[in-house]
């Protein structure tokens, strides 16, 4: 019980920090392009871009050293989260060196003779270059510290850091208004030294709590490395494969139905996005426990998060999507006045394929504890990807659209079906439980909330009357999840949890 307090407290924790970083952020970027201008804020984009493609890398390096490090630490007195912590800093500080090797030599050689900028505005994209890369060599070294502090799940310190660190970027961007210098060359110094100060912190934070882990000793087994590079791979290959999808779909897009539909395509991403951020904290929090309850041994426990963090994942993105699709229309027009054409149909059809999604959300953290993941990725990167040749085809013989986004919704079910095959052969996973503890009661409380659709009609299209009938949606939402949603014992906690809370009062 105490486990699975700890995994709301810090579901709580990341949403409290997603609200304040994200309305920072917004201010944020209204200042700074204001100060900038777009040109001097596309440059920043275009160069940092080009450093960004080693995000590819950072994020597969940083699931890698996060599974292996929550691995160790779920085995007890049997891990050795020292070792697997080095092995992954070894295998960081590599590709640090490596980085930055190719991003002085080549990235200065690409910049001085390709980059299509002004001639003057060239030693401006060279100071932004190695800004960019210095910020990205100390977030590559960092990512095993950052990973040994999600491994222990110490949400509340990283939030804290994010939330300090937004605090101090809005500073710093209000600064940048009354400096009277090159506002471009700042931007960049105040940018590399925002990402530069949380990776000194969780090094500091993980130096004096966990020492024993983070201290100093060579691995030489090739091995191990050679293990923990594999993992990497695979990683990659499913990360390609996601970015591939969105990217090629916007290519095919604009082949057949030009720019317009590209942005109505780009606003429906964005749209999605913003609603899938209401379920990524809850899984953020989840995923460590299921792995060290896998690598524990505790099989029972790992499999009842997966079917209940499944379960929430879907109930907790259903709050915002039911009152976005059925007022979409108004939404649109509230927010963009000329709403391009099809924007509806890509935005309600990629938050359902959002719901399908979500109902398999604790899928990759038992199968990524079991180290077993090259057949879930290859199955991945096939399903996900055959969206595209299929959606290609479709808009060849006439069909809207909106049918790539069907194509990738029809992919998603399939792979949800293959991943469950899966699960079955690596582990005790069974289908039936996962269908009768998240698939029905998600189905149940679809079907009484139908008459959402109906009661939409006595409402208006202004602002006022989105609001009252999100509200009233909300509501019937979380009554329908108690009544029919939660089990007897979920139910008895929030019972038990609201007398407590009453009492103490």
């Amino acid at each position: 019980m105490s486990e699975n307090k700890r995994i709301a407290k810090n579901t709580l924790i990341l949403y409290i920090k997603l609200v304040i970083t994200t309305i920072i952020g917004l201010f944020i970027t209204r200042i700074v392009l204001s100060e900038l201008g777009a040109d001097n804020y596309g440059l920043y984009a275009v160069v940092g871009g080009i450093v960004s493609l080693m995000g590819f890398v950072s994020t597969a390096m940083y699931a890698t050293s996060y599974r292996y490090i929550t691995v160790e630490i779920g085995k007890g007195k049997d891990g050795n989260a020292n070792k697997v912590f080095n092995t992954s800093l070894t295998i960081q500080i590599g590709l640090a060196i490596l980085f930055f090797i190719l991003a002085e030599t080549a990235g200065v050689w690409y910049v001085n003779n390709y980059l299509n900028v002004a001639v003057e505005k060239i030693p401006d994209a060279i100071f932004v270059l190695h800004f960019s890369v210095l910020a990205t060599v100390f977030t590559l070294v960092g990512v095993p510290f950052q990973g040994l502090i999600i491994a222990r799940e110490r949400f509340l310190i990283r939030a804290s850091v994010e939330i300090f660190n937004s605090l101090l970027k809005l500073i710093f961007i209000l600064l940048l208004v009354l400096y009277m210098g090159n506002k471009l060359r700042a931007y960049a110094f105040i940018m590399a030294i925002l990402i530069i100060i949380p990776v000194v912190f969780y090094y500091a934070y993980c130096w004096i709590k966990e020492r024993e882990i983070v201290q100093w000793r060579m691995n030489r087994n090739r091995a191990d490395y050679i293990d923990m590079f594999s993992f990497t791979g695979w990683i990659l290959i499913g990360t390609i494969a996601y970015i591939g999808v969105r990217q090629g779909a916007a290519v095919i897009i604009n082949l057949f139905f030009g720019t317009v539909l590209n942005a109505a395509f780009g606003i429906a991403t964005q749209i999605n996005n913003y609603t899938m951020m209401f379920v990524q904290n809850l899984n953020q929090a989840a995923v460590p426990q299921i792995m060290k309850s896998q690598s524990s041994g505790d099989t029972g426990r790992s499999l009842m998060l997966v079917y209940s963090i499944s379960k929430y994942a879907f109930f907790i993105m259903l709050l915002p999507a039911i009152p976005i699709i059925l007022s979409i229309d108004d939404i649109l027009l509230l927010w963009l006045k000329n709403v391009p054409e099809f924007t509806k149909q890509f935005s309600v059809l990629m938050i359902i394929n959002g719901l399908i999604s979500v109902t398999a959300s604790g899928f990759d953290a038992v199968i990524q504890a079991t180290g077993k993941i090259r057949k879930i990725q290859i199955w991945y990167s096939i399903i996900t990807l055959s969206a595209l040749p299929i959606a290609y085809f479709l808009f060849k013989i006439g069909y809207p659209p909106y049918s790539i986004v069907i194509a990738n919704l029809s992919a998603q079910i399939v792979l949800i079906i293959v991943a469950s095959k899966i699960l079955t052969g690596m582990s005790d996973f069974k289908i039936p439980d996962y269908i009768s503890k998240t698939i029905i009661p998600a189905l149940l409380v679809c079907i009484v909330i139908v008459p959402l659709f109906l009661l939409r009609h006595f409402f208006g299209h202004g602002l006022i009357d989105v609001i009252l009938f999100s509200m009233v949606a909300i509501i019937l939402i979380l009554f329908s999840i108690y009544l029919l949603g939660l089990s007897k014992h979920e139910k008895h906690i929030i019972a038990t949890s609201l007398s407590n809370f009453k009492f103490n009062k």
